[in-house]
């Protein structure tokens, strides 16, 4: 039994892995993404369907803005057995591997895009999406600019102190004021973490809860 695991696997069980090849989805608003100077990655929240986030971000479309948004790998529903359907990155479970996985899929996914090598580049982290995003970035991601939206940056970042790509100009950490799940402590912390990093970052308290409000966004992008 592994004493790290807060549900541990019963005791005499063989544990085996292997790889498979997967289906993934993506969506996208706006331009296509080779035809667009600039284009917002938007990386969903636990349970949520990355095209309803998307609908959600419809009045941040301008010029020739494309935003696009790649789904977690596991979906489910998201109240018992039928209904609305959302997406996870990961669950605590198989951690490691998961994190592996997505990054390898993200990685795979955005060259398939054939997004313009001078195009501008901002990735958009909300809630579970922030830990995703930072893991990717942490991973030599090139972007040029981060906002981090009601999540929490990975632990292990206080760790292995990342470095990231170069072109990353400016970090932007979003947190509502009556937010029930990211509490204001994680927020303050994450501030601290950006400046041991040595990172340009600026944090932010706005109006509402756990939801992303495009007018909070687009004095960013």
């Amino acid at each position: 039994m592994n004493p790290k695991l807060k549900y541990p696997l019963p005791t005499d069980i063989n544990r085996h892995t292997m790889l498979v090849e997967q289906t993934a989805r993506w969506f996208h608003i706006g331009y296509p993404p080779s035809e667009s100077s600039k284009i917002l990655i938007a990386l969903h929240g636990y349970g949520q369907h990355p095209a309803y986030m998307l609908d959600g971000l419809k009045p941040l479309l301008k010029d020739d803005l494309c935003i696009v948004a790649p789904e977690g790998l596991s979906r489910f529903y998201v109240k018992g057995t039928d209904g609305r359907v959302g997406a996870s990155w990961m669950t605590r479970d198989e951690r490691k591997t998961d994190i592996k996985d997505h990054i390898n899929y993200l990685n795979t996914w955005w060259s398939e895009l054939e997004v313009d090598e001078g195009a501008e580049v901002i990735v958009l982290g909300f809630s579970q999406g922030v830990a995703t995003a930072a893991r990717w970035l942490a991973a030599g991601f090139k972007a040029s600019k981060v906002i981090f939206h009601s999540g929490t940056v990975p632990q292990e970042w206080e760790e292995s102190h990342p470095k990231f790509h170069q072109g990353i100009k400016k970090w932007i950490s979003i947190r509502g004021k009556y937010d029930p799940i990211y509490p204001q402590n994680s927020h303050e912390a994450a501030a601290t973490l950006f400046g041991l990093l040595s990172l340009n970052f600026e944090t932010l308290l706005v109006e509402g809860s756990h939801k992303m409000n495009p007018d909070d966004i687009e004095p960013h992008l």
